[in-house]
C-alpha cells in the first residue's frame, strides 16, 4: 500500500480470492471531509469546505467504480464494492482528489488462491 499525501489510504481486500466467488473490497480514506458550514472554536468563522470530490477505485488499470462525492459524505469515508475473482489476479488501485488539489493513491495486489 503506497500514498501520497498527508491523508493515509487503506485500502483491504476481505474474503478469500477463489475464482468465480466474490471478494469485497475496502477503501477508507483519512480525511476531515469539512462542509464549510460548521463554525471553530472561536464560533465566528467557519471552517473551510474540504471535500474530497472524485474516487476512482480500478482493477488492473479499468475503473470498477467511479464515485463523486459531496457535503453528506463523513469524515473518514469508508467505501466498498464487491468483485468477482477473475482466472488470474491482478492490481487494485484507488485514486481521490479533493476540492483542495490534494489527491491519494494506493494499491494491492489481488493474488487468487
Amino acid at each position: 500500500m503506497a500514498t501520497i499525501n498527508q491523508h493515509p489510504i487503506r485500502l483491504n481486500i476481505i474474503g478469500t480470492p477463489i475464482i468465480g466467488k466474490e471478494v469485497e473490497i475496502r477503501v477508507l480514506i483519512a480525511h476531515p471531509m469539512e462542509t464549510g458550514y460548521r463554525l471553530g472554536v472561536d464560533g465566528n468563522e467557519r471552517i473551510p469546505k474540504n471535500i474530497i470530490e472524485n474516487i476512482v477505485i480500478k482493477f488492473n488499470q479499468e475503473p470498477i467504480m467511479i464515485a463523486n462525492l459531496g457535503t453528506g459524505v463523513a469524515a473518514n469515508p469508508l467505501i466498498s464494492v464487491f468483485i468477482e475473482v477473475p482466472a488470474k489476479g491482478g492490481m487494485i488501485s484507488v485514486e481521490w482528489l479533493d476540492d483542495q488539489g490534494a489527491q491519494g493513491r494506493a494499491e494491492k495486489m489481488l493474488v487468487v488462491v
